[in-house]
């Protein structure tokens, strides 16, 4: 900047000129050469000082700048995390805890069935997940979660289903079979929610999924209630079997993870929003692990079968 100052006072300080005599002109003329010709030279040496100068000593980038960017990092990072819990806490109410039980045979026909602890009276079979479809106590899972009970044939099987209402607070009711559909591993539960105000889940759709959006899936993998795991849409279109032996087609696939016990648990945008029923997963032969490779049953297929189970009982293909 100083030399930019020194430039600049050189350029606006004219030498003022006289009225030279007819005998000086000429001299007078060799004069101004040489003042401009000084001048000129005192500008080149300026410049190539002030280049020196630059390149000896450059200006260094300020230390905020790399300070700015780490906190714009953090700040990031900080957003995505709390997106994630604020779509669990959001989602999780909607989610169920599904125990398929043997009760014992003796109180086969006990009043006291729903409230049966599975610890005394009974065995658990096996679990699963689901989500509450509306406020009329409605809940959707997979049909291999509760095919034991849908299949049974002794009167012993019981379906216990453990879900919170509206403001979180937890209860567990006996799981009543309305429909299911083993070509699309669906089937639809209904809980008495007498006074309780249950909390839905927002529907959203599939058509206009693609790979690489993240997505999230919650259930109860192993028996561990209320289980978030995360991952990315890895693949569309994709084609798995179903329990009846067809073929689900179109079926989601993510690497969230999920196994055993996730089943029936939705699969949910980074809006909140239910894209699929999480239903299969690929294991290593011979270890039960889950292998990244997993599948969810696509919500649009979910919301062209689910009216029809919940007010006939029965899939659309088996009325028409």
């Amino acid at each position: 900047m100083v030399v930019l100052g020194s430039l600049c006072q050189i350029n606006s300080s004219p030498v003022t000129p006289t009225a030279p005599s007819s005998s000086s002109t000429s001299s007078s003329t060799k004069k101004g050469l040489l003042t401009r010709r000084r001048t000129s030279l005192l500008v080149g040496p300026t410049a190539v000082v002030a280049s020196l100068i630059h390149l000896c000593n450059p200006i260094p980038s300020p230390p905020s700048f790399d300070l700015a960017l780490a906190l714009q990092q953090q700040d990031e990072l900080q957003q995505e995390e709390d997106r994630a819990v604020h779509l669990f806490q959001e989602t999780s109410p909607s989610v169920v805890f599904i125990k398929d039980l043997e009760i014992d045979k003796n109180l086969k026909n006990s009043l006291d069935e729903p409230m049966l602890t599975e610890d005394t009276n009974a065995k658990v079979e096996g679990t699963g997940s689901g989500f509450i479809w509306d406020k009329f106590g409605h809940i959707v899972t997979n049909y291999h979660v509760v095919a034991k009970l849908v299949t049974d044939t002794s009167g012993l099987q019981r379906c216990k289903v453990y879900l919170a209402d509206a403001r979180g607070n937890g209860f567990y009711r006996e799981g009543k079979i309305i429909g299911y559909d083993p070509a699309y591993d669906l089937a639809v539960l209904k809980v008495d929610v007498e006074g309780y105000e249950l909390k839905p889940v927002v529907l959203g759709t599939s058509h206009d999924l693609h790979v690489g959006q993240s997505c999230f899936a919650i259930g109860n993998p192993y028996g561990y209630e209320n289980t978030l795991t995360t991952g990315v849409v890895s693949g569309l279109g994709r084609e798995i079997p179903s329990p009846n032996g067809g073929a689900i087609r179109g079926a989601i696939q993510t690497d969230a993870d999920i196994n055993a016990g996730n089943s029936g648990g939705p699969l949910i945008d980074s809006h909140g929003h239910v894209i699929g029923v999480n239903t299969a997963t690929f294991t290593r032969k011979g270890t039960g692990v889950s292998s990244g490779v997993n599948f969810a049953i696509p919500i649009d297929t979910v919301m062209r079968n689910v009216p029809y189970l919940i007010v006939y009982g029965t899939p659309y293909s088996n009325r028409f």
